[in-house]
């Protein structure tokens, strides 16, 4: 008599990329432990708030694991088109939702409060835009591709002006710029090609006056429109001691916090400086804090290894596989990371301006943490994809 065999239900399939997924788990575990070590200071060490604190990074480790389960499994590239519409007009009333009903944080209105959790739009819509883009652009259509082009451009353009002016959250809306912009130049299409050539072109012209700006002759032109807070930021960033005690103060404390730690750190949970008005020690300024405890060999360089190995895994693979939607959701995630990281660990090393970016799986913050989980499920559906076609 025949037997059928069993289907046997596996949490993470077979044909996902391990080191991306190991990398993801245990940078977010590490975050976890160094987010309630700085919570420590935000809070004076009550036990209330660290025991909270834990229970929020389980939570949102649990809804995490749930969207990367869903995202790795399912073909959300298949979905008609209708539906993605639909989903960005949700997604861009949620972006207008924390101006109209809810306090700003830090000067930015991004936060939408609920029973005590918050909420952040703008991470998901950085995620959403990299699935967007590969929907609309992955696939050729001839004639239909420029105006495709075009029509991406200016969806994902609203969310900018949305993030940058009406969230007044320049950090998020310059992360999306960068995430769009890639995905852009992704599609391999001859009607696309002129523009493309244009849209390198100013990269190229770009890089330069960026370090124009954050040169001293850079510096000193901003003294003269000195004023605004976006500037202030720049200012700081050239030279902190300059201004210890107006906006370089937080630079100042994150510098003498990377010092303090050294190479080998004071110990988890024994920073100094997080006791000391440290801004946002859990989230944006999560680094010095790891840095002053665990040390540059056991805080920053494992930090920096496991995020080597999920760039250089999403850069590989983008390069590897043959569809252009599969080119955008790889490379589009590799942007996602790379930005983040570069924003955050320059901010708060003084090398570029602070903007309030977290250090995504490290930072505290429900929100991005989910939209992570989310973008790394989005490529390992693809890479899995990728290794069934070639029979890795």
């Amino acid at each position: 008599m025949a037997t059928v065999a069993k289907r046997r239900f596996h949490l993470f399939s077979s044909n996902i990329d391990k080191s991306l997924l190991l990398s993801m788990l245990v940078l977010y575990i590490f975050g976890s432990f160094m987010i309630i070590s700085a919570e420590m200071g935000n809070n004076a060490g009550s036990t209330a708030i660290i025991i909270s604190t834990a229970i929020k990074q389980i939570l949102f480790f649990i809804l995490g694991l749930i969207g990367f389960v869903f995202t790795s499994r399912l073909n959300l590239l298949s979905i008609r088109r209708e539906l993605y519409e639909i989903v960005y007009w949700i997604m861009l009333v949620l972006l207008l939702i924390p101006r109209l009903f809810f306090r700003a944080s830090n000067g930015a209105y991004g936060w939408i409060y609920i029973f005590g959790f918050s909420f952040q739009p703008s991470e998901l819509a950085k995620v959403f835009i990299i699935l967007y883009g590969a929907r609309l652009l992955g696939r050729d259509m001839g004639k239909k591709n420029y105006e495709n082009l075009v029509t991406f451009a200016k969806k994902a353009f609203y969310y900018f002006l949305i993030i940058l002016f009406i969230q007044h959250d320049l950090g998020s809306a310059a992360v999306l710029f960068l995430i769009a912009y890639c995905i852009a130049l992704i599609p391999p299409y001859p009607q696309l090609s002129k523009i493309q050539g244009i849209m390198r072109k100013l990269v190229i012209f770009a890089i330069p006056l960026i370090l124009l700006v954050l040169s001293p002759i850079g510096t000193s032109f901003l003294k003269k429109l000195s004023g605004d807070y976006r500037i202030a930021r720049f200012l700081s960033s050239a030279n902190p001691f300059e201004y210890i005690y107006d906006d370089g103060y937080h630079l100042v404390m994150s510098l003498i916090s990377i010092a303090t730690g050294g190479w080998f750190g004071l110990g988890y949970g024994n920073s100094i400086h997080k006791y000391m008005n440290f801004p946002n020690p859990s989230n944006d300024f999560i680094l010095p804090v790891i840095i002053e405890e665990m040390g540059i060999v056991f805080g920053l360089l494992p930090v920096v290894i496991l995020y080597i190995i999920m760039l250089v895994t999403l850069f590989r693979y983008g390069l590897k596989v043959k569809y252009a939607s599969h080119k955008m959701v790889l490379l589009g995630s590799f942007m996602y990371l790379v930005v983040h990281f570069i924003l955050n660990v320059g901010g708060v090393s003084g090398l570029i301006p602070l903007t309030g970016v977290p250090l995504l799986l490290v930072s505290s913050g429900g929100t991005s943490a989910i939209a992570t989980f989310l973008a790394i499920g989005l490529s390992e559906y693809v890479i899995s994809s990728y290794k069934k076609e070639t029979d890795i």
